[in-house]
C-alpha cells in the first residue's frame, strides 16, 4: 500500500515535470509571411547594428504551414537547451579573444603614450592593470576549456554548473580588461578611432544574452548546495 502510493506519487511528479518542458514549440517563419511588420532596428548602447542586429518585430495573426515546426510539437525547450551549452562556450571563446586583443592594444599604447615625460607603461598602476588582465584572461580560458571538455565527456546536462560559471565569469572579465585598455587610450578609447568601445558594448550585452548573470549564479548555487548536501 504505502510503497505503491509513493511510487504513484513519484510517477505523477515526474510526468508533471516532463510536461513543463514540453509546452513550447519552435517554428520557422518566412520574413515575407503575411502579418509580419519590422517596425525599427534597435540600437545597442547607441550603436546601430542593422541589418544584422536586433529589431522590433510585430506578428499580427501570422500563419505558417505545420511543416515549419522544428523537430516536433512541444520540443522547443529541448532545442533551446541543446544549443545553449555549446552556444555559451562559443560566446566565452569570443570574449576571451576580445580581451586578448584589448590587452594587446593596451600594451602597445602604454609604450607610446607619455605623461610627465615618461611612457605610462612605467607607472605602477598601468603595470598592475596589465598583470591583472593577463591573470583574469588565463583564468577564464582554463575555466572555459574545462567546461568544453566536460560537455564532450559527460554532456551538456552534467556540465551545466561549469557552463554557468564561464557565462558569468567571461563577460565580467572581458568588460574589465577592455575598460582598462580604454583607460590607457584616454579619450581615444571611447571614440570611433579604436574599436574598444564597440567591444566593451558587445561584452556588456553578453551579461544578458543567453540568460542574465543572476540566473546563472542561481544555477551555480543550487548545484553547489546539492553537491555539498550529498557529502553529509
Amino acid at each position: 500500500g504505502a510503497s505503491s502510493s509513493s511510487s504513484s506519487s513519484s510517477s505523477a511528479a515526474a510526468a508533471a515535470a516532463a510536461s513543463r518542458y514540453r509546452q513550447q514549440s519552435m517554428i520557422l517563419v518566412p520574413m515575407d509571411a503575411k502579418g509580419i511588420t519590422i517596425k525599427r532596428p534597435l540600437h545597442v548602447f547607441g550603436y546601430d547594428d542593422a541589418p544584422h542586429g536586433h529589431a522590433e518585430v510585430v506578428f499580427n495573426n501570422v500563419r505558417v504551414r505545420k511543416e515549419n515546426m522544428l523537430l516536433g510539437e512541444g520540443r522547443g525547450f529541448e532545442i533551446a537547451q541543446g544549443r545553449l551549452g555549446p552556444g555559451r562556450i562559443h560566446h566565452c571563446m569570443r570574449l576571451i579573444g576580445m580581451a586578448e586583443r584589448a590587452l594587446e592594444m593596451m600594451v602597445h599604447r602604454v609604450q607610446l603614450r607619455t605623461t610627465f615625460k615618461v611612457p605610462i607603461a612605467t607607472h605602477g598602476g598601468v603595470e598592475q592593470a596589465i598583470a591583472m588582465s593577463r591573470i583574469e584572461i588565463d583564468q577564464c580560458r582554463l575555466l572555459t576549456m574545462q567546461a568544453a571538455e566536460m560537455i564532450d565527456r559527460v554532456g551538456n546536462k552534467l556540465a551545466r554548473q561549469q557552463v554557468a560559471m564561464i557565462k558569468v565569469a567571461a563577460p565580467l572579465m572581458a568588460t574589465k580588461v577592455i575598460d582598462r585598455a580604454i583607460q590607457a587610450f584616454g579619450g581615444m578609447g571611447v571614440c570611433q578611432d579604436t574599436f574598444l568601445a564597440y567591444m566593451w558594448t558587445g561584452a556588456r550585452t553578453l551579461r544578458l544574452a543567453d540568460g542574465p548573470d543572476e540566473v546563472h549564479m542561481k544555477t551555480i548555487a543550487k548545484l553547489e548546495q546539492r553537491i555539498q548536501r550529498a557529502k553529509l
